[in-house]
């Protein structure tokens, strides 16, 4: 009995580590194939903080409507529009970074609030409310911006400094996961937002109200892609909005730490889950710049090709798992053996 607990616990250790573990080990090796290392001081690892607690962000505001089948285009849009106006004022007013970070989580939860305000008033599919917010947003910041003028923070270092520091990032990291728990495991809204991932008309017949839920989705998507916003321009000191549409391609860059999530969240809570999966994101990141810094020929585009393979190699690991983990160790050719054996034993 105790065996087989201890070895349910290792299993799941084993699942809850495999994929930032093979993360690591992959691109150690491929950095050192390429002359180089994969942290070889403090700056790459306040490089590596600053990114994972941005893709956090993004994956939590992304993951809350698509867990639910509702695939939002406007994530970018928000993340956009709620960091400009946050720069803007916490700028002008020297309130800091820490004031943008706050008054873009605001301004992000107020244009989530309209999103969801659409979607159940309107009862269009959610991408034809994320493409028109991506419309009317990107204008907005653009009338914002004086004609897409950059928004910059000038001389004032203090901005970037704050999304380089280890500390500063692993609080937001901490607060933001504790959030996430408690909101979705240990409220009313959680339990409902549960209740209609796995059956909405049961949920909704039960007395679940599907739309007020659907409302505090876009608000709590928001505020993340708000925060996510914040960090995205603190970290360039700046941006060049731009329009038609280009704000899109935003929430595809946390598509592949989502997936990993996908299997991690088999051994654990789907929070801690994501967290792991953009950890394992991040060392990927971290991996591939290190490689273009001593290999030219290792381009954007060069990277941009191999995440995508790795991204459709893992799609087809998910939906083939049982057929590949019985290849690999042999399970029916072992238990083939073993049915042969016991015949010619009886």
């Amino acid at each position: 009995m105790r065996h087989n607990t201890v070895m349910r616990y290792l299993k799941k250790a084993g699942g809850i580590a495999v994929i930032p573990l093979l993360c690591l080990v992959a691109m150690m090796i491929a950095c050192a194939a390429s002359g180089t290392v994969l942290f070889p001081d403090m700056n790459i690892w306040q490089i590596f903080f600053r990114g994972l607690t941005y893709v956090l962000l993004l994956s939590f505001g992304v993951s809350i409507n698509l867990h639910t089948g509702r695939f939002d285009f406007s994530t970018g849009a928000v993340m956009l529009i709620s960091g400009v106006i946050g720069a803007k004022i916490a700028y002008a007013s020297g309130l800091g970074p820490i004031g943008m970070l706050i008054i873009s989580i605001i301004f992000g939860a107020v244009f989530g609030a309209i999103s969801g305000g659409l979607y159940i008033s309107l009862r269009l599919p959610p991408m034809v409310i994320g493409l028109g917010m991506t419309l009317v947003l990107e204008g907005v910041v653009a009338l914002i911006t004086d004609g897409l003028k950059p928004v910059k923070f000038g001389t004032d270092a203090s901005y970037y400094k704050f999304v380089t520091n280890p500390l500063a990032m692993s609080i937001i990291i901490v607060i933001s996961l504790a959030i996430m728990i408690v909101v979705f495991h240990y409220t009313k809204f959680g339990y409902d937002y549960r209740a209609l991932q796995n059956g909405q008309k049961i949920s909704v017949n039960v007395g679940v109200k599907e739309n007020k839920n659907a409302l505090i989705c876009y608000i709590i998507s928001g505020a993340f892609l708000g925060g996510a916003g914040a960090l995205s321009l603190c970290s360039t000191n700046g941006v060049t909005p731009t329009i038609n549409f280009t704000t899109i391609g935003t929430m595809f860059s946390c598509f592949l730490p989502l997936f990993f999530s996908g299997f991690i969240s088999k051994f654990c809570n789907k929070q801690v889950a994501i967290l792991l999966g953009c950890v394992g994101y991040e060392i990927i990141q971290i991996g591939f710049g290190q490689i273009s810094f001593v290999n030219a020929a290792f381009t954007a585009d060069v990277y941009k090709v191999i995440e995508a393979v790795i991204l459709v190699a893992f799609l087809i690991y998910l939906n083939n798992e049982n057929k590949i983990i019985e290849i690999v160790t042999l399970k029916k050719w072992l238990s083939g053996k073993n049915a042969d054996k016991t015949a010619s034993d009886s």
